[in-house]
C-alpha cells in the first residue's frame, strides 16, 4: 500500500467514523457481538439468504425485473462501452483508478477489521454491529459469487471483444472469471451496511455509494471486467446484504413479541 493510499485509506475511515464519535445510542437486541449466536447465524442465515426470493413481494419481484431488463439492455452496449473506455484513458483516470480499485478488494476488509476495533475500544456498539453484519454478509455475497463466476465462465474483456463468449461450467482459469465483478461485489456488500446503519446522517450513503460506484467503473477502465459484471457484482451486494437486514429485522420483531407475551 503506498503512502498516498494509506493516507486515503485513512481519511475515508475517519470519514465514516465521524457519525458515531460522541453519540449515544441505545442498544438494541439484535445487535451483533462475537458470541455462539453470531456465530452461528452465519449456518442459519445464509440458507434464508439463498430461499429470499422465495417470499420476494410484488414490490421486490419489480425491482429484480428492472435490474434484469437493464442489465439485458447494457449487454448489447458492453462491447462499445469497452472500447470507448479504452480509447479515451489517460495518466489522470490510471492514477485515479489505481487509487479506488484497492477498495473492492484490500481495503473493504480492513475497513471491517478497523471498523470492529474502534466499536470494541470505544464501546460503540453501532459500529460493532455494522462491523460484523458486514463481515456476514460479505462471508455470503463471495461464496455466492464466486459459485456465479463458476458456472457462467464469463471471459474477461481484456482476453476478447466479444461480451458473449463463454466456457463449459468450471472449466478454463482466471480469464474465464469475469461475471460478476468480486470487487464490485465486495464494496457495495459494505457501503450497503454502513449506508443503512447510518441512514440517519443523509450524507452517508451519498459518501459509501460515491466509493462503491467508482470502484465499479475503475473495474470497466482497466479492462477486467465488462460492464454489465459490474451491475451484477453490486445489486448482488446491496440486495443481499438488504436481505441480511430483513432477517435480522424479523429476529427483532420476534424476540420483542415474545418480551411483550411475558
Amino acid at each position: 500500500m503506498t503512502l498516498c493510499n494509506r493516507c486515503l485509506f485513512g481519511a475515508i475511515f475517519f470519514i465514516f467514523s465521524l457519525p458515531v464519535f460522541g453519540q449515544e445510542d441505545s442498544i438494541p437486541v439484535n445487535y451483533y457481538r462475537i458470541n455462539k449466536t453470531y456465530i452461528g447465524s452465519y449456518f442459519t442465515d445464509f440458507p434464508k439468504v439463498v430461499a429470499a426470493p422465495v417470499s420476494y413481494s410484488r414490490k421486490d419481484w419489480t425491482t429484480v425485473a428492472i435490474v434484469v431488463a437493464g442489465t439485458g439492455a447494457v449487454m448489447t452496449l458492453d462491447r462499445s462501452i469497452k472500447q470507448w473506455v479504452q480509447a479515451n484513458r489517460n495518466n489522470f483516470f490510471s492514477q485515479t483508478s489505481r487509487i479506488i480499485e484497492p477498495f473492492g478488494n484490500e481495503y473493504s476488509p480492513y475497513i471491517v477489521g478497523a471498523m470492529y476495533l474502534t466499536g470494541v475500544l470505544m464501546k460503540d456498539r453501532r459500529m460493532e454491529h455494522v462491523s460484523l453484519v458486514s463481515a456476514k454478509s460479505l462471508v455470503f455475497t463471495t461464496l455466492l459469487t464466486a459459485g456465479s463466476k463458476q458456472l457462467v465462465r464469463r471471459r474477461r474483456p481484456a482476453y476478447t471483444d466479444d461480451p458473449f463468449e463463454v466456457n463449459s461450467m468450471f472449466q478454463g482459469g482466471r480469464e474465464w472469471t469475469s461475471f460478476p465483478s468480486g470487487h464490485a461485489n465486495t464494496v457495495f456488500t459494505v457501503a450497503t451496511a454502513i449506508a443503512l446503519q447510518y441512514n440517519d446522517k443523509k450524507w452517508v450513503p451519498y459518501v459509501a455509494y460515491g466509493i462503491a460506484g467508482l470502484t465499479g467503473v475503475s473495474r470497466i477502465y482497466d479492462n477486467r471486467h465488462w460492464a454489465t459484471d459490474v451491475i451484477i457484482g453490486a445489486a448482488m451486494g446491496h440486495f443481499i446484504t438488504k436481505t441480511l437486514y430483513r432477517i435480522e429485522e424479523a429476529k427483532a420483531r420476534k424476540k420483542e413479541l415474545i418480551t411483550l407475551s411475558f
